[in-house]
């Protein structure tokens, strides 16, 4: 089997590309941690990596949230039309396209130093940007559970992750659980990726197929 071959077919299956999604998101969440003086992932926001005038926030915003959102995005486009879609499921896969969208947003609008409800105008708009963000991914979730080419299990499986999901953010924005609003808000962020990169996966290798 010839290397040209290999080469081939892993580009026309396309799923290199949440390899390659999965492995960024990680490298800038662990490296850009890295980078930073006493961070703590247990109570620090994920958008606090790029927060204005911190350590190495033009490295983390631009190499970093920057392709995360960009490849996120690419990857929605590549994985649609195995979906085969109709009605509100296709609006509500769509509306998943803010979370790759919010990380562009980071970028141009970050936070303040520890991420507070009100500060400069870049907070703000940051924090208008996540609540949008925060309300497109959960109607999204659940218009998905209309999406009648599923089996009910399958659809159900939706609901469940948009309950989840809206669960553990709203821990994470509770004050008197700030100690671990980092570990809320990865918890929430990494079961929706894992669960949307999953389901991308299979798709992808059933057209391959």
């Amino acid at each position: 089997m010839s290397t040209r071959y290999i080469g081939d077919r892993l580009w026309a299956s396309r799923r290199w590309l949440i390899v390659a999604f999965a492995l960024l998101y990680l490298t800038v969440l662990f490296g850009g941690a890295s980078l930073k003086t006493d961070y703590s992932h247990i109570s620090q926001y994920i958008s606090e990596l790029n927060a204005t005038n911190s350590d190495w926030s033009w490295l983390i915003g631009f190499l970093g949230f920057l392709p995360i959102g960009l490849l996120g995005f690419v990857l929605f486009l590549v994985v649609a039309p195995s979906a085969r879609l109709t009605g509100v499921s296709q609006i509500g896969y769509w509306l998943l396209v803010a979370e790759p969208i919010v990380y562009i947003g980071s970028v141009f609008a970050p936070c303040d130093l520890g991420c507070p409800s009100t500060g400069s105008f870049s907070q703000n708009f940051h924090n208008i940007l996540s609540v949008i963000t925060l309300i497109a991914t959960i109607l999204g979730l659940i218009l998905l559970f209309f999406n009648e080419s599923l089996a009910l299990s399958k659809r159900v499986g939706w609901l469940a992750l948009a309950v989840m999901f809206i669960t553990l953010y709203t821990l994470a924005l509770a004050p008197d659980l700030a100690t671990w609003r980092g570990l809320t808000q990865r918890l929430a962020e990494g079961i929706l990726y894992g669960c949307l990169c999953l389901v991308g996966w299979q798709l992808l290798a059933a057209q391959n197929e």
